[in-house]
């Protein structure tokens, strides 16, 4: 058994017993059926509305494993780092009521495969009811209006960043040449027929694209250095 599956036994038990919590999912690599000994663990924890407040997270999570860090990271998640195992963990301690803001558009963004994998808890039913709309295949990204979308921002990216770097800003290009690449990425797997892991689209990307098209994108990244920034603006 991996670290990470014996924490998310311990994940379900403690759900199980708390009785604060009206609902539990786990999304993610684990969830999407492809973790691995590198992989984070990923839930969302529906509490009774009233007793949220009086949650304390990092005793909650204390409850898992002993924690090495904790804190909120920029998107209002909380993280927890396993002390152990420096294992990363994210948990989302939201309201029972937040399960009605579950609804298709979450296929955008993440890939649920199944019931069995994902759900956690639920003790009202809610959750199965919202998830009907999320669980099921990814979804079909190669229609005409992404790929005039992708398409369209990449030539916004590329043009920001050739124009950034002919000021001199360096440092700014390389960072935009990071976005260029995202959008390039979206475009190859569009183009290969590969859009399993669209809401990363760096995931997996040595075994999801052909040798040629690999080849490709590496041509379009570049370490922080002028001339090395102009060779992967020029391949973009």
């Amino acid at each position: 058994m991996l670290p990470q599956e014996a924490l998310i036994a311990r994940v379900r038990r403690v759900c199980a017993e708390d009785r604060r919590l009206t609902a539990a999912l786990m999304y993610g690599s684990f969830a999407a059926g492809e973790g691995d000994a590198f992989s984070d663990i990923e839930f969302l924890l529906y509490f009774d509305d009233a007793l949220l407040p009086a949650v304390d997270q990092d005793a909650w999570l204390r409850q898992i494993a002993p924690v090495a860090l904790s804190f909120v990271n920029e998107f209002g998640i909380r993280v927890a780092i396993f002390d152990e195992s420096l294992i990363r963990g994210e948990f989302h301690f939201d309201r029972a009521a937040d399960i009605a803001r579950i609804d298709a558009g979450w296929r955008e963004y993440d890939w649920l495969p199944s019931y069995e994998t994902a759900l956690v808890l639920d003790r009202t039913g809610a959750l199965t009811d919202r998830l009907r709309s999320v669980v099921g295949p990814p979804l079909v990204r190669r229609t005409p209006e992404r790929i005039a979308s992708v398409a369209h921002n990449v030539v916004n990216w590329l043009l920001f960043g050739v124009t950034v770097l002919a000021r001199g800003e360096h440092a700014r290009a390389h960072e935009i040449l990071g976005h260029v690449g995202r959008h390039l990425l979206w475009l190859a797997r569009l183009a290969e027929g590969v859009d399993a892991h669209w809401p990363t689209p760096s995931r997996a990307l040595e075994t999801d694209l052909p040798a040629g098209a690999y080849a490709r994108y590496a041509a379009c990244t570049a370490p922080l250095d002028p001339a090395a920034l102009a060779a992967a603006y020029r391949a973009a």
